[in-house]
């Protein structure tokens, strides 16, 4: 990976960190979850929209369908919905800890699934991974309990969705799944653009802006320059960017909304992350 990859990589995590900045602001502001994401999902079905019809000419819609409207729900609607609610009590470095969990559920899903997918290295990350949210989110834990659980459930629905894509046959293209899904989850949670129709007349000029920067840019443009990474320097080398992303949250976090990161906090974060390590590991050949 060169420097220019490495930069946008760290862009990407960047982009991505402050979806749950933008996701606490719009809190703050006093905006209802379910109010936020079909809004964040109209703006980057929008954005997207262009860049699918494009890859509609060359690809069918038939073959890919079942795969996009599953993608739609698992990968965007759900997810992003789950961390809409977790966000009225949790701050941003904590959601993007949170999410961090995601290669480790993959991985307790993969080994699961596939038993020669198994190996004591990932399977001493999901241990290390799950002490660390233990830490984080049990008993005795810093996070509230309800809004943690809700994240663990939606970083489980995007590793699903992740072993999913990973076992789709090659006639299948991910991207144009990946840009298809965006517009189907503006399509399921459209009906909360009518629900909150008046209240969407009310919202603030900088609440406005807040959601156009999450649906178009921490969204739809953080996928588009992804994409086009992970072909530059392939799926292991992108993978990185599940280290990158807590980083940039909780420090933008700090930065913008005072958020303090406690002694137990740390020390939690430092073990998901070593999880996340050890269950990226890949098994010798």
């Amino acid at each position: 990976m060169n420097v220019r990859d490495f930069l946008t990589l760290l862009l990407v995590s960047l982009f991505w960190g402050g979806s749950f900045l933008f996701l606490r602001l719009l809190v703050i502001e006093g905006m209802e979850p379910l109010q936020i994401v079909s809004l964040r999902m109209l703006f980057a079905a929008i954005f997207i929209a262009p860049f699918f019809l494009v890859k509609l000419k060359k690809l069918s819609f038939h073959e890919h369908r079942f795969s996009i409207f599953l993608i739609g729900l698992l990968n965007t609607a759900l997810p992003f919905s789950l961390f809409a609610y977790a966000s009225v009590n949790l701050g941003a470095g904590s959601l993007s800890v949170l999410q961090a969990t995601v290669p480790i559920l993959t991985a307790l899903l993969l080994f699961t699934l596939y038993r020669d997918e198994f190996s004591y290295m990932k399977l001493l990350g999901v241990l290390i991974g799950f002490s660390g949210l233990f830490l984080l989110a049990g008993p005795s834990g810093e996070l509230d309990l309800i809004s943690s659980i809700l994240c663990v459930i939606a970083s489980m629905s995007y590793a699903i969705s992740g072993v999913y894509l990973a076992n789709t046959p090659s006639s299948i293209n991910n991207s144009f799944i990946g840009m298809g899904s965006l517009i189907v989850g503006a399509v399921i949670l459209s009906p909360f653009l009518f629900f909150y129709g008046k209240a969407n007349l009310s919202i603030s000029s900088i609440s406005w802006l807040y959601i156009a920067i999450l649906g178009i840019i921490n969204t739809s443009l953080a996928y588009v320059i992804f994409i086009k990474l992970i072909k530059r320097i392939g799926s292991l080398n992108a993978s990185f960017v599940t280290y990158l992303v807590p980083v940039s949250s909780i420090s933008l976090g700090i930065l913008i909304l005072d958020e303090v990161f406690t002694l137990d906090m740390v020390i939690g974060s430092s073990l998901i992350f070593l999880g996340v390590f050890f269950s990226n590991k890949q098994k010798p050949n």
